[in-house]
């Protein structure tokens, strides 16, 4: 985007989007802006604010990490990935329309009010060793001590 900063008016930010939507649709790569460390970027430090001092947050992204790896929608998700990048290049309209109606289909017929707690639950904890993750959160990162090795 050309005018990102925040001194840019609110129809130059919108403009300079609609440019750089257009140009990922058409296939062009946009080119690549450099922000001079003043300019108001956000820099990676700064956009994770309070959530920089939460002590536990790493682990909790490798845990979800490991979670994602292992669950079986990440697996469909996998498989249809080729096929959903072919349809976005080729006919990207179509798959925006695509969505939109499939999302319009899932907010009127709220299929997830067909299914209980318990087994809404069930599916997003469903992977294939739960326990593996478990154990992981309960072990520290060091290795446990060798038996066979005696001082």
């Amino acid at each position: 985007m050309a005018e990102s900063s925040p001194s840019a008016s609110p129809k130059q930010r919108l403009a300079a989007s609609r440019a750089a939507l257009l140009a990922q649709l058409s296939g062009d790569a946009p080119a690549p802006v450099s922000h001079p460390p003043g300019d108001g970027a956000p820099h990676a430090s700064a956009a994770t604010g309070w959530l920089g001092t939460v002590p536990w947050l790493p682990l909790g992204r490798r845990v979800a990490a490991r979670w994602w790896r292992r669950h079986p929608a990440n697996a469909v998700l996998q498989l249809a990935r080729p096929a959903l990048e072919r349809r976005a290049r080729e006919q990207p309209a179509q798959l925006m329309l695509a969505a939109a109606a499939t999302g319009a289909v899932l907010a009127v017929a709220r299929p997830w009010r067909l299914l209980s707690a318990t087994a809404l639950l069930a599916m997003l904890l469903k992977t294939s060793d739960v326990a593996d993750v478990v154990t992981t959160l309960m072990h520290n990162n060091e290795p446990p001590p060798r038996k066979d090795r005696e001082p």
